[in-house]
């Protein structure tokens, strides 16, 4: 379900647990003859070795990310080398390397301060900064940071102790904290606090942490110590502090168990938490200004009452930013249900809001391809000018604006296909660079690189490599799906550009090119593969299909065994994380090797004997207006009719592929779609897992992932809000999975943690209620004490099992998969 940040990168993950009903194998083998099936230890153990841990390790240099140094056109990064790694520096006007400094003698000078040996190959930080002169650098390890001067090398360290719960200010030397409700200021110099408000309480107060789905969040406030105030900013200057205030004292609590607590003890726990469901009235939110140097705060009076308000931000204002002299905030947001999309400008001296931009369309209103991604808005200047991202001609693409009057001064890019990402503003040039799909002939979801004059003039392509080009907005840090990480392509004097780029079938180059022409300066790397294709990895091959309508094409990927036979049957597992948010179809090698966000990697089924595909519907991101919305109001299918066509046409093609022998799995939003399928489409999918995925949608939190999705839900008294316990929304019934158990017919195995607040224990046992009721075969892995990433080794080779039991009609070999 839905997700945040790259540390908390797929939402998707899980399970290990302790239940289990065994059942009869169920006959999936079409016409293949099971004596001849065998899956032995010797194939468990080649999959083992296509798990990310282990997969990683076999490739040098996947993806490189350049470090700027000052304003100059030199840039660092860290390279692995057969030893280990070391640093370099490269001249992007000429593509010249040379190491950053000398390895072995930081590694002697440091053995001196750390009083241990470090190795000059494996120096203990993975990040550095020069000073002004590069005559010393500095960086951090285990809390210390050290500074070691290069010539002569010499290290000292000094630890910067930050208090639990304190978020510090840019200068270093204030903090702010929330205790019990109320906001606190920390002089970090002297340790001491005040209070900066007295009126809050623990569930109405101030930067607070609404119960919502964010697991790594909610233990954090049950453990009653300060922490760092949610959704909260300071300014550029230190002088000011953006936080929220939270009432959430009308929401009902939701209780959470812990059947088996980490502490030990043998009294399950539970833990309550104020979640509103569906129909229910959620938390409000309202935003504050804290003027340090005043000692005074006020509220921020934003049109609160036309914003979205959900479970995973709490209110849906994406991104801020400070005027140059702090004295406004600029605030890109989304309106009720996704349905518009706001710019605000905000006088912080008086707390007074300008709408500069408001744009209304429907079903959504989009701010970029994919929610998960940064909004395509950027302020120029002090908001004379605003970059703004439509898709009110039917495709993704930027505009301009007068940000003064809120006036459309020109549509800046055109076409029949679509931007992805701003990744660079150069406001003196008046350029833009992003990152565009569908411009180029061939897959429309290969990423490239362009630049564009604010008036729509001299659009130039400056990655002209037919492949995949791993570039994002440098603020990508909210969900990275696509292999790319966020990092400042464009050198600081705007010159030149740094990128990868790869195929599923290509290993990543990394390069420097002129952002005049896209001229090639040099390649910097080549990713070395050698190890992984020495390991016997077969890459995956794309394909293309059309969707149920029999016009529109599908873009998808085929993973097949590496001792691949044509005259045989394999068995077809679609690997898939069918999320309306995203697409996740692999066009790059590094994701190619990660597969989808799902229980289980593709490469690794085929080493069981299956092929496996991955398939993006109608309805997911990076394609048409049209293509994208799909899905509105289509939760209860998925887009799994395109799946299915797109699978049958497969077969047509290629004999090898056993149409009547078809399994799903996936997890998170992946997991939602595994039960659809099995419910749904029950005589094509034969094998359905399911991991961390909820029964029903009526049953969850409110959050703008279903309902910007599937519609506002309709009660019988025509309201939003459930008028009986008991009530589901009439246009939600189609997707209640206890409605429907009567229609499984196939294996089915369901996994969940216990703590899960991403997807609710309570939406997945009340559709195994619902099973167990209506008499039906399934088996179940319920993980106590583990939240929505329970995946482990013991979970990994229950899947694998289960689809070599249920879909080859076979027993397992006895195999342990090493913890990781």
């Amino acid at each position: 379900m839905p997700n945040r940040v790259i540390p908390r990168f797929m939402t998707v993950l899980f399970i290990s647990i302790a239940i289990a009903f065994v059942l009869p194998n169920v006959n999936c083998k079409g016409d293949r003859d099971a004596e001849t099936v065998k899956v032995t230890v010797e194939d468990y153990a080649r999959a083992e070795q296509w798990l990310l841990s282990n997969i990683f390790p076999k490739v040098k240099n996947l993806f490189v990310t350049p470090h700027w140094i000052g304003k100059s056109d030199e840039f660092w990064y860290r390279r692995q080398t057969k030893k280990g790694t070391e640093y370099v520096v490269v001249d992007a006007t000429s593509g010249d390397k040379k190491q950053a400094f000398d390895h072995k003698a930081v590694a002697d000078a440091l053995s001196q301060a750390m009083d241990k040996d470090i190795d000059a190959d494996n120096l203990p930080f993975q990040s550095f900064a020069y000073n002004s002169d590069r005559s010393a650098i500095t960086f951090t390890v285990n809390g210390v940071t050290y500074t070691c001067t290069l010539s002569p090398s010499s290290c000292s360290g000094r630890r910067i102790s930050v208090p639990d719960g304190v978020l510090v200010s840019p200068d270093g030397k204030l903090g702010i904290l929330t205790k019990d409700g109320n906001l606190w200021l920390h002089d970090m110099a002297k340790g001491t606090e005040k209070p900066l408000t007295k009126n809050g309480e623990p569930h109405f107060g101030y930067g607070i942490y609404y119960d919502g789905w964010q697991a790594s969040y909610i233990p954090s406030k049950r453990t009653g110590k300060p922490m760092v105030p949610m959704e909260s900013t300071w300014s550029p200057d230190s002088t000011k502090v953006i936080v929220t205030r939270v009432d959430q004292r009308h929401v009902a609590e939701y209780p959470i168990l812990e059947t088996a607590p980490d502490d030990g003890s043998f009294r399950p726990k539970v833990h309550m938490v104020r979640l509103p469901l569906l129909g229910e009235k959620p938390a409000t939110v309202e935003w504050f200004v804290f003027d340090i140097k005043r000692d005074e705060h006020r509220r921020l009076e934003l049109p609160y009452d036309k914003l979205l308000v959900m479970q995973q931000d709490i209110l849906a204002v994406r991104k801020a930013w400070f005027s140059s002299d702090t004295k406004n905030l600029y605030a890109v947001a989304f309106g009720d249900n996704m349905e518009s999309a706001f710019l605000f400008d905000i006088d912080l001296a008086t707390g007074a809001c300008r709408t500069v931009i408001e744009e209304s369309l429907l079903p959504r209103t989009d701010l970029n391809t994919t929610s998960y991604s940064p909004p395509n808005v950027r302020v120029v200047g002090d908001c004379e000018e605003v970059i703004w991202f439509s898709q009110r001609d039917g495709w993704g693409h930027l505009y301009l604006y007068d940000g003064r009057t809120g006036q459309l001064k020109n549509q800046i890019t055109q076409g029949e296909w679509l931007v992805w990402d701003i990744v660079e503003v150069d406001e003196a040039g008046r350029r833009i660079f992003f990152v565009g799909g569908g411009h180029e002939e061939g897959n429309p979801y290969y990423r490239y690189l362009y630049r564009v004059n604010f008036d729509g003039s001299s659009l130039t392509l400056l990655s002209p490599e037919k492949a995949d080009h791993l570039i994002t907005s440098p603020w990508n840090d909210v969900l990275s799906l696509t292999g790319a990480t966020g990092y400042e392509v464009v050198s600081p004097g705007g010159k030149y550009v740094v990128y990868n780029y790869s195929r599923v079938d290509q290993p990543t180059e990394t390069v420097v090119r002129s952002t005049d022409d896209g001229s090639l300066i040099a390649t910097v790397e080549k990713a070395d593969a050698s190890d992984l294709y020495e390991a016997g990895w077969r890459d995956p091959e794309e394909f293309v299909v059309k969707a149920e309508d029999g016009q529109t094409d599908l873009y998808g990927l085929m993973y097949k065994p590496r001792d691949f036979d044509p005259p045989k049957k394999y068995p077809v597992i679609d690997s898939q994380y069918a999320s309306p948010l995203c697409a996740v179809v692999p066009r790059d090698f590094t994701q190619a090797l990660m597969g989808v966000p799902a229980l289980v990697r593709p490469a690794c089924l085929t080493e069981l004997g299956f092929v496996s595909v991955v398939i993006d519907a109608r309805g997911t991101t990076y394609r048409s207006k049209e293509f994208l919305h799909h899905s509105y109001g289509k939760l209860h299918t998925m887009m799994l009719n395109d799946h299915i066509a797109a699978i049958k046409q497969l077969a047509e093609q290629h004999s090898f592929l056993d149409i009547d022998c078809v399994g799903i799995h996936g997890g998170s939003f992946g997991g939602w779609t595994a039960f659809r399928a099995m419910l749904e489409f029950p005589d094509f999918f034969k094998v359905g897992v399911s991991g961390a995925g909820p029964g029903s949608m009526h049953n969850m939190y409110l959050d703008y992932h279903w309902t910007a999705f599937h519609g506002r839900p309709q009660y019988s008294d025509g309201t939003q809000l459930r008028p009986h316990p008991t009530e589901v929304p009439e246009n939600y019934m189609n997707a209640d999975g206890r409605q429907q158990v009567d229609n499984l017919k196939g294996k089915l195995l369901i996994m969940m943690g216990e703590i899960d607040e991403n997807v609710l224990p309570g939406s997945t046992l009340q559709l195994v209620d619902a099973l167990i009721k209506g008499d039906k075969d399934f088996d179940m892995l319920y993980v106590p004490n583990r939240p929505h990433n329970f995946r482990s080794a013991h979970t990994i080779r229950r899947v694998w099992d289960y689809f070599v039991r249920h879909m080859h009609g076979i027993d397992p070999p006895k195999y342990n998969i090493k913890p990781f």
